[in-house]
């Protein structure tokens, strides 16, 4: 199993969002090509390290997040998702620059507009505490979203939503609408998505999972013939195995993973092919290259390409293996 230093899969996990993408969260809103309610990424610390504030404003302070009022606005609090980590490999250090050479100096590709500062810890005085880069990953089950007011006082953290799956979305609270956002149902993944993300192999057979609700635990998912999705935890000391597959590509000599092909003009099979579009996202993190490619910003550091499928250089699944635990109980 690949480990992060200062992080175990029982870790809990804060990632601030703004309230632009949490009311696309809460109302479980796919925009095809840009944005899927079931995925998260981005910048974020060890709650163990960001829980001692007492406001909203605090907390946008602890995250490094004063200065960055353009997504931060004084006066909104601070919305953020609470998750388990699951699985340490998808985080690293938010090591980096201003700049492509900057970062790479420090090994790394993440290169961020300010108040980033690329030292592994964020942006805050008297005391800076460690911080993370989250890569494009599936929402565990259980996740929550939370908004914490923005002068504090009792009861000042609200819990908004909790994550129920890839296939029941975000349920919503009363708090949710109470705080400005509006709830909606869950939608179906996007036409021509790519299988990707965690994959449990149990008694045999390979079903599409999520990590959680608890530590050590996935949600494995079985489609009946009918169409019908069923669901199960299972401990993965349970399974037989446990992978990460994403399908990775380059374009215009940049990494990027695939996360949909379609068909424009599916009226042939070779029209179909020729037309075929892929949906891409920036795998590096970095907005300098970002903005030389002209890709799209898709919420706060991350940016995405619509390009013909045949653009692409080569095409290749890469699988990483988590590892089990053996099973006691």
């Amino acid at each position: 199993m690949t480990t992060t230093p200062g992080l175990s899969p029982r870790t809990i996990i804060q990632l601030p969002i703004t309230r632009a993408l949490a009311q696309r969260y809460v109302g479980n809103e796919v925009v095809p090509g840009l944005f899927e309610p079931t995925r998260m990424w981005g910048l974020c610390s060890r709650m163990v390290d960001v829980a001692r504030v007492d406001s909203g404003a605090q907390a946008r302070a602890v995250h490094g997040l004063a200065e960055a009022g353009e997504d931060f606005p004084t006066g909104d609090g601070l919305f953020v998702i609470r998750f388990l980590a699951g699985w340490p490999g998808l985080f690293r250090a938010s090591f980096g620059g201003r700049t492509t050479e900057g970062a790479a100096r420090l090994g790394s590709t993440l290169v961020l507009p300010e108040p980033f500062l690329g030292t592994g810890y964020t942006r805050y005085a008297p005391a800076a505490v460690p911080e993370y880069w989250m890569e494009l990953a599936d929402a565990p089950v259980g996740a929550e979203i939370w908004h914490l007011a923005e002068d504090g006082g009792e009861g000042y953290e609200v819990g908004l939503a909790a994550y129920a799956g890839r296939h029941a979305g975000w349920r919503s609270f009363p708090a949710a609408e109470q705080r400005g956002l509006t709830p909606g149902g869950a939608s179906p993944a996007p036409a021509g998505s790519v299988d990707r993300g965690l994959t449990a192999v149990y008694q045999g057979a390979a079903y599409p999972a999520d990590f959680g609700p608890d530590a050590g635990e996935l949600t494995a998912y079985r489609t009946a013939d009918d169409g019908t999705v069923m669901a199960r935890r299972v401990a993965d000391g349970q399974c037989d195995d446990v992978l990460y597959r994403r399908l990775l590509t380059t374009w215009r000599d940049a990494p990027f993973e695939i996360l949909a092909l379609d068909a424009d003009s599916p009226a042939d099979s070779a029209t179909a092919t020729a037309a075929c579009t892929a949906t891409l996202a920036l795998t590096t993190g970095n907005a300098e290259q970002a903005a030389h490619l002209g890709l799209t910003p898709v919420g706060r550091h991350a940016w995405r390409a619509r390009v013909p499928k045949s653009e692409l250089g080569e095409v290749t699944e890469e699988t990483r293996r988590i590892g089990v635990q053996p099973h006691l109980g």
